[in-house]
């Protein structure tokens, strides 16, 4: 026997696992046909088997991609269409290369557009001043009491500046006063909604950030300015300070349940020179515990009817301006991509955002991928195929002892067409190589999930929890692809993205010193909320099996 023919008889009869009696049978009687044949036939014979095993490894994969009920995925995020959306991307792409998008800045952010309808109010066109306060405070008498109005910044360092605006005061303090006054804290909406005029300006004067309002390196000083000291950030309507100066409390969101209506801080911080652009939006309030006290934080009172021409405790005319009732857009222009990215991706994956913008300038690439997660009757046929189980589709590094077997494959076998779940990332490797495809990249994962217009969900900007197979479903356990009534589907057609089951990756790092592989997506077992977003995804070990993650091909 020649050299030739002995390497392929070798490679027949000491097949990598997992091998199985029937691949070695037949490894065996083909080695002993091969062994009866004349000297003369040798070469011939040879030929011809490496031709039947090259056909048969090489036509079965063709086939199966042929057969397989692929999309074509543009792998990319658009521009945004808007300019006010182009400008806060641009904001935003700043604040994550400054390294400034923290969790504070995350959860100011997270206002996603939306529409309120508001009826007429009155406005303070300036935020409560502190000598005003202090006089408040005198009026009512009893300085000793323990239930007299009180503001911190009293002896503070800007307190010699009266008619800076007060701070110091907590929720309560500030609501009593107003209420004094004749009014009430604005609702966020309406404090939103005075900024942001019904055009829906980012800023209270336009759309372009403008850091003029804050002149001084010193965060204090930012704070403690008189009103309408920088008349270029007062909105249209004449209201001030919107933005800038002081912070300013509201009484929570009017569309919030009560039992669940939190106050909230609107305005920058002074103390945040990073990412204030960011932080001065008018979308970025931010819900605080009623009890917070600080020297940056003041307020204003809002008026269902007109207050007093003047108040008893002021030198100076009560001055409001009128909001007319009315439709209002509120929160991030619809069209953002990085401003709702940063919410879900991780920071790893943040980092590539002006790479992900790069992908909408140009012609993106494209991928095809299987429109639905591998099925169980899809994944019996790779188990039936003898070359297969030879592991003749195994990755190199696989490990000896390793079945590509599912576990409780017998009670999966019942349900043919749900997903294949149960499934070592070695087995789902195998898969994809034996259909003529790969494991997807976690990137090219997300990018799927996301779409073009770069959303958080692949049905749209909000959660929903009847949008997909999680366990918020009062029915456990996952869906076949086509599942009745099925809104968890992307902008390119591909299905159970958000639930159903999470995917096994290609893409690999490194967990407590042992190499693990990224596993993207929600599933059945997991609560939607905090999992179907499209950058949810966590490190599982190679050899992991559960019954809440199976895998999709993609084809090249």
């Amino acid at each position: 026997m020649n050299m030739t023919m002995q390497r392929v008889m070798r490679r027949l009869t000491q097949l990598r696992a997992p091998a199985t009696r029937a691949a070695r049978t037949f490894a065996r009687t083909l080695a002993s046909a091969v062994a009866t044949l004349g000297p003369r036939n040798l070469t011939i014979a040879a030929a011809l088997i490496a031709a039947l095993l090259a056909s048969a490894l090489l036509a079965r994969p063709y086939l199966h991609a042929l057969r397989a009920d692929r999309i074509s995925v543009e792998l990319g995020i658009r521009i945004a269409p808007s300019e006010r959306a182009q400008l806060l991307d641009a904001q935003v792409l700043e604040g994550i290369e400054s390294r400034a998008l923290g969790r504070e800045l995350k959860l100011r952010l997270d206002r996603p557009a939306r529409r309120a309808t508001l009826a007429p109010f009155l406005l303070d066109r300036c935020e409560v001043r502190q000598i005003d306060f202090e006089r408040f405070a005198q009026s009512l008498g009893q300085p000793n009491s323990p239930n007299a109005p009180r503001s911190i910044s009293t002896g503070h360092r800007i307190a010699g500046l009266l008619h800076s605006p007060a701070t110091g005061v907590d929720f309560p303090t500030a609501a009593r006063y107003c209420a004094a006054a004749g009014g009430r804290l604005p609702w966020a909406e309406e404090l939103e909604a005075a900024a942001a005029g019904k055009d829906g300006r980012l800023y209270a004067w336009g759309n372009h950030f403008d850091p003029g309002a804050w002149p001084y390196l010193d965060g204090w000083r930012n704070a403690a300015r008189a009103c309408a000291a920088y008349p270029p950030s007062d909105s249209p309507e004449g209201i001030h300070d919107l933005n800038a100066n002081a912070m300013e409390w509201s009484a929570g969101s009017l569309q919030a349940p009560p039992e669940t209506r939190r106050p909230a801080a609107h305005g920058a911080p002074a103390v945040r020179a990073r990412a204030r652009g960011l932080y001065a939006l008018n979308a970025a309030w931010l819900t605080i515990p009623p009890q917070t006290r600080s020297h940056h934080l003041g307020f204003r009172c809002a008026y269902d009817a007109p207050p007093p021409p003047r108040l008893a405790w002021s030198d100076r005319p009560t001055a409001v301006a009128r909001m007319d009732g009315g439709d209002y857009p509120l929160g991030l222009p619809p069209d953002v991509r990085l401003a709702r990215l940063a919410l879900i991706l991780p920071d790893e994956q943040l980092r590539e955002a002006r790479q992900l913008l790069a992908l909408g300038e140009r012609a993106a690439a494209r991928v095809k991928v299987g429109r639905c997660e591998v099925s169980r009757r899809e994944y019996r046929a790779f188990l039936n195929d003898p070359l297969a189980r030879a592991g003749l589709f195994a990755n190199p590094q696989q490990p000896a002892e390793e079945t590509y077997v599912p576990a409780d494959w017998q009670r999966q076998s019942r349900a043919p067409d749900l997903p294949v779940v149960g499934v070592s990332w070695w087995a789902a490797d195998a898969f994809a190589r034996w259909a003529g495809g790969r494991l997807p990249r976690a990137r090219e994962w997300w990018l799927l999930a996301a779409g073009p217009d770069g959303a958080p969900y692949p049905w749209g900007n909000r959660y929903d929890p009847s949008a997909a197979i999680t366990a918020d479903l009062a029915a456990q356990g996952p869906r076949a692809c086509a599942a009745p009534g099925l809104r968890d589907i992307s902008a390119a057609g591909a299905r159970h993205l958000a639930g159903n089951v999470s995917e096994w990756t290609q893409s690999i790092a490194v967990e407590r010193g042992n190499y693990a592989m990224w596993v993207q997506g929600g599933n059945w077992l997991l609560p939607g909320r905090a999992t179907a977003h499209g950058g949810f995804g966590r490190l599982v070990p190679l050899n992991h099996r559960s019954a809440g993650i199976g895998f999709r091909v993609v084809y090249d």
